[in-house]
This record gives C-alpha cells, structure tokens and sequence, in this order.
C-alpha cells in the first residue's frame, strides 16, 4: 500500500510596510493626488527594489509561505518620516487593504534615490521615474497598471 504524501501547507501573511521608522522611503498611493498637491490615502511604503508589486513566496519548514503587499491592510497607520509637501499615508478606506499590484494611482517619493514603477513584473515594461522630493500622479499607462518598481 502507497500513502501520499500529505501536501505542504501554504500560508499568507500581508504588508504594507516594507520601511522601518528609522528610514527614508518612497510612498505609494492608491488615490491620486489632491487638489493641493499632496496625497492623503493609504499607501505601500518601500525603500528597496520591489520585482512584484503583489508579493512573493518563499518555502518554509512548514509550506510555502506568501507575503502579499497592501495599501494599509487592515489598519490606519500612518507613516510618519517625511514625505514631499506634507502627503501623508492614511489608513482610511477606500483602498486600505487592496492588493498594490495594478491599483496604484500615483508616488510620493522622500527616499534619498529616485525609484521608476513599471508596467511589468521584475522591472519591465513602460515605465516612469518618480525623483526624490516629488509627488507624482502616474501617468495614465501605469495609474492602476503597476506591478514592479526600483530604487535607482
């Protein structure tokens, strides 16, 4: 008698802050920007390369574990290390929890390097620089169609 395996046990954890209080970073927006120039709506934080916008996986003793990144998951932080003009990551809905891949709507970027979002996975595709010191609307061929982004 063959038994089977049993398969592994997938697990998935979600993120939205990809910074620690200690460092600079770009912010990622699911609404675009306001009338005043900044932004107010939950956001993604990163201060690194990010090859998928949804998230990756990786494989543990106990399953594969996925790690998805959100705007805001769940709860109302708010960053708070500097952000160009004042824009600010606010938990409030619409958008807290929805997944950052091809739902973002613009960047504000108070990282020390420029960072570019790109249409595609691992940095492929149209793509638009956001410097730093910069609030940004995307432009149209990326608003809600982001899937990766770099810090240059």
């Amino acid at each position: 008698m063959i038994i089977p395996a049993s398969p592994a046990n997938a697990y998935t954890t979600y993120t939205d802050d990809q910074c620690s209080s200690s460092t600079r970073c770009l912010a990622i927006f699911f609404n675009s920007l306001q009338n005043s120039g900044v932004f107010r709506s939950p956001c993604f934080i990163t201060n690194k390369t990010e090859d998928s916008h949804l998230g990756y996986d990786y494989l543990t003793s106990s399953g594969m574990q996925q790690v998805r990144y959100q705007f805001n998951y769940g709860y109302g932080f708010g960053f708070d290390e500097p952000l160009p003009n004042s824009s600010k990551c606010e938990g409030a809905d619409p958008g807290s929890g929805w997944s950052v891949k091809n739902n973002a709507a613009g960047a504000s970027n108070g990282d020390t390097r420029s960072h570019r979002i790109f249409y595609y996975s691992n940095q492929q595709g149209t793509y638009q620089t956001i410097e730093v010191g910069s609030n940004e609307n995307l432009i149209s061929a990326l608003k809600n169609e982001n899937a990766s982004s770099a810090r240059l």
